[in-house]
């Protein structure tokens, strides 16, 4: 049995980060993972990676890790967003961008399949691009359960035996992932919600009891947004933070 705290897309959002960390260090949980997008968007790039980078962790490539590695990937962005990567590289050191880029695009985790966007190990793919063909994505992996981010809007979806699948809410609180069907679940996002809440988001996950547990997390916005406007990045990057 293990508890796992899982995050995503923290968009280099330094105030919300903390604030989740604390949370997560409240509940003594036993492993972290986090499912990429680290930076983008946000300006403290550095800051959210030198908290990580003291903690154990488990993480995958996000596509804005991506986005730091050659202008193939780079390309797949918007003008503000490719701004936000380029300025972001000029704010980490050399280290912390080879440790970006050397995470894997997928992993598995106490038999959870853990990848930025959809499974396997696509960093650039959107969940709700296959709705209509859940089996093809489940047919991917063969782990019960996968976590993704990459949308920051929380989402679940389940698969069962007779090949149906259901897209399900997935609220603040407890939610149990039933043994008797397969999962791909959205925590949501740390920096960046697209929820219509704008709390920091990410899960709790007993390995044991397969009870997901959707954190809340309020947090200093207006400091994150004075910064985003102080660095010189996209304003949009912070009035969507509100």
């Amino acid at each position: 049995m293990a508890l796992l705290a899982i995050i995503s897309d923290v968009h280099a959002n330094f105030e919300a980060l903390k604030e989740v960390l604390a949370d997560i260090d409240a509940h003594r949980v036993d492993e972290l993972a986090c499912l990429g997008d680290l930076i983008g968007y946000g300006p403290q790039p550095q800051e959210c990676c030198d908290l990580l980078r003291e903690r154990a962790m488990t993480m995958v490539q996000g596509n804005h890790e991506q986005g730091l590695i050659n202008i193939y990937h780079l390309n797949d962005f918007n003008q503000p967003a490719k701004d936000a990567l380029r300025r972001t590289r000029e704010m980490i050191d050399e280290s912390t961008y080879q440790w970006l880029i050397s995470h894997p695009k997928g992993t598995v985790l106490h038999d959870c399949r853990l990848v930025h966007g959809v499974p396997p190990d696509d960093a650039k793919g959107y969940l709700w691009k296959y709705e209509d063909r859940m089996a093809e994505l489940f047919g991917r992996f063969s782990e019960p359960i996968c976590f993704v981010g990459h949308t920051h809007d929380l989402m679940r979806f389940t698969w069962h035996r007779g090949g149906v699948s259901d897209k399900l809410p997935l609220p603040q609180g407890d939610t149990v992932l039933e043994t008797d069907k397969r999962h791909i679940v959205n925590i949501g996002a740390v920096g960046q919600p697209r929820d219509g809440d704008n709390r920091a988001k990410y899960a709790l996950f007993d390995t044991d009891s397969r009870t997901l547990t959707m954190r809340f997390i309020p947090y200093a916005i207006k400091k994150t947004v004075d910064l985003i406007r102080a660095h010189g990045f996209h304003r949009a990057f912070g009035d969507r933070l509100w």
